[in-house]
C-alpha cells in the first residue's frame, strides 16, 4: 500500500485524503490547531452551545457532490426557508431581489426598476450588441457594462457576485463566475435574449416538479462535514497531524519529503490542498513554471461579525442583505441565520435573532477594516446593521469576529486557461496532485469535485506503478 501525505486540511484536502484512505496510507498535515479552513463553526462563547458557522454556510444542492459525500457520511440535510427571501440596498433602503433573473441580470427591464430607476432601466432594455470577444474570456462586470449599462451591474450583479467571491465583477472572469452568459460574449449575441431562454428553462423545469433548493446545510452548520469526514479518514487507518506546518518539499528519487518544524515525512505521492499562494512556496523548486503561475492568482481578505442580537420586540422579516459597493456603508452583505435557517431558531431564546454581518472586498486598503480591531469591527458593522434594518433599539447579546485573511481566490479573466496549464505541467511530475479553491470553483461542491478527481488520479497513478 504507497503512502501518501495530504498538505491543507480544508475541505479539500480532507475529502482528498478520505477517498484515498480507502486503499491507501495517508497522513494529512495542517498547519493550524483544528481542521476544517473555511468550514468553522461557533458558539459565540456558549451563548448558542449547537453551534453555527462562521465560515462558509451552505453548499449548492443542485451540485450532487455535496449532497452524494453526505449521504455517504450518515449526515442529514435542512434547506433555508421558503417563508424569508432577501433584498439589496438601493439608494438607502431595501428592495426585494429580483427572482427573474440570472445572476442579477434580467429578461425585462421592469423586473429591476424599482432598483436601478427608469432612465437606467431604458438603457438596459435597449441592449447595445458588441463584437464577438477575441478569446475564450472577457471581465464579466465590463461586458454587462457594455451591453446593459453601469447600473444594472453596481446595483445588483456586483453584490451578488461579492456575496461568493468577496470580489468586484469588473475584476472576475465571465467564463468562470456566470458562463451561462458566455456564449452571447463569444457569438456577440444579445444577452436578454439568452436570459430569456435561460428563464423559460427554469420555469419548464419548475413545472416538471424537477425544482430543488438551491442551497443546503446540516443542523449545526456546514461545517459539520468536518468531523464527519475526519472520523471517516482515521476509521480507514488515516493519520492526522494538527499544529505541523510544511516548510519544504523535496523531490527525491520516486518519492517525496515534506519537511515541517520538527519532522521530516517520506512517502510515494503528495497532494497539496493549500491556497495557492502558499503552494507555489513549496513548489517553488519542484515546479517552478507551475509556482509562478500559481502566485498569480490573487486572494480576497474578509471578516464575519456573528451576533446574538436583542429584537426589542420588533420581528425580523427576510432571510437577510446584500449591500453593493456604491451604497458606501461599512457592511457587504448580513444574513439573518434564524430566519434563514429554521432549525437555529430553537436554540435561542424569544424575541432574539442570529445575525452574521460580512465585511471585506477584493482591492481594500488596510485601513478601510483590517486594520481595525474586534470590537471596532463590531460597533460599526452594527452601526450599519441597525440604520439599514431601521433598528436602532436592537441590542448585541453576544458576538464574534471571524477575519478570512486571503482566502477567497479571485477568478480573473482567463482563471481556466491558466489552471489547466498549471493542470498540465502538474501531470508530468510523477505522485503529484493540487487541490483547492483556486482551481474548479469557489464552492463546496467545487472543491469536493477537485478533491475527488485528485485522489482518483493519484490511486490511478499507484495502480501503474
Amino acid at each position: 500500500m504507497r503512502h501518501i501525505t495530504v498538505v491543507g486540511g480544508g475541505i479539500s484536502g480532507l475529502v482528498t485524503a478520505y477517498r484515498l484512505s480507502a486503499d491507501h496510507r495517508v497522513t494529512l498535515l495542517e498547519a493550524a490547531d483544528r481542521l476544517g479552513g473555511c468550514l468553522k463553526p461557533t458558539t459565540l462563547g456558549g451563548a448558542v452551545p449547537v453551534g453555527i458557522d462562521s465560515g462558509a454556510e451552505a453548499s449548492l444542492n443542485r451540485r450532487p457532490e455535496t449532497r452524494s459525500l453526505a449521504a455517504e457520511l450518515g449526515l442529514d440535510l435542512v434547506y433555508p426557508s421558503t417563508r424569508h427571501s432577501s433584498q439589496v440596498l438601493g439608494q438607502g433602503r431595501l428592495h426585494a431581489i429580483p427572482k427573474r433573473t440570472i445572476m442579477g441580470v434580467p429578461a425585462e427591464a421592469g423586473e429591476v426598476e424599482s432598483l436601478i430607476g427608469t432612465e437606467a432601466a431604458r438603457r438596459l432594455s435597449s441592449e447595445t450588441l458588441t463584437p464577438p470577444i477575441d478569446g475564450a474570456d472577457i471581465s464579466l462586470g465590463d461586458f454587462l457594462a457594455a451591453r446593459l449599462g453601469d447600473a444594472i451591474v453596481d446595483s445588483l450583479v456586483e453584490p451578488l457576485l461579492g456575496g461568493v467571491y468577496a470580489g468586484r465583477c469588473r475584476d472576475l472572469s465571465l467564463a468562470e463566475t456566470v458562463p451561462a452568459l458566455l456564449p452571447a460574449a463569444v457569438d456577440g449575441t444579445s444577452v436578454l435574449d439568452l436570459v430569456s431562454e435561460l428563464l423559460a428553462a427554469r420555469d419548464a423545469n419548475a413545472k416538471s416538479g424537477a425544482q430543488e433548493p438551491v442551497f443546503m446545510s446540516f443542523e449545526g452548520g456546514i461545517n459539520r462535514l468536518i468531523p464527519a469526514l475526519s472520523e471517516g479518514l482515521e476509521n480507514n487507518g488515516g493519520e492526522v497531524r494538527l499544529g505541523a506546518g510544511v516548510t519544504e518539499i523535496r523531490r527525491e528519487a520516486e518519492s517525496w519529503t515534506v519537511t515541517g518544524d520538527g519532522f521530516d515525512l517520506t512517502s510515494e505521492g503528495l497532494v497539496l490542498a493549500t491556497p495557492a499562494h502558499v503552494s507555489a512556496r513549496l513548489l517553488a523548486e519542484a515546479a517552478p513554471e507551475a509556482a509562478g503561475s500559481l502566485t498569480s492568482i490573487p486572494y480576497a481578505s474578509t471578516a464575519l461579525v456573528a451576533a446574538l442580537v436583542d429584537l426589542d420586540g420588533i420581528e425580523l422579516e427576510g432571510s437577510g442583505f446584500l449591500v453593493p459597493a456604491t451604497e458606501g456603508t461599512f457592511i457587504k452583505a448580513a444574513t439573518f441565520v434564524s430566519n434563514k435557517w429554521p432549525w437555529t431558531a430553537d436554540h435561542i431564546p424569544a424575541g432574539t435573532a442570529l445575525v452574521r454581518m460580512s465585511i471585506g472586498r477584493f482591492g481594500d486598503a488596510p485601513e478601510v477594516w483590517s486594520t481595525l480591531d474586534d470590537d471596532e469591527l463590531i460597533e460599526r458593522a452594527f452601526a450599519d446593521w441597525r440604520s439599514i434594518t431601521s433598528r436602532q433599539s436592537a441590542r448585541i447579546l453576544a458576538a464574534e469576529v471571524q477575519r478570512w485573511n486571503s482566502a477567497l481566490p479571485q477568478y480573473l479573466p482567463g482563471h481556466a486557461a491558466a489552471i489547466a496549464d498549471i493542470d498540465a505541467q502538474i501531470a508530468r511530475i510523477d505522485g503529484l496532485g493540487l487541490a483547492g479553491s483556486a482551481f474548479g470553483g469557489v464552492g463546496i461542491p467545487a472543491c469536493i469535485a477537485r478533491a475527488e478527481a485528485v485522489a482518483q488520479c493519484l490511486r490511478a497513478r499507484s495502480a501503474d506503478t
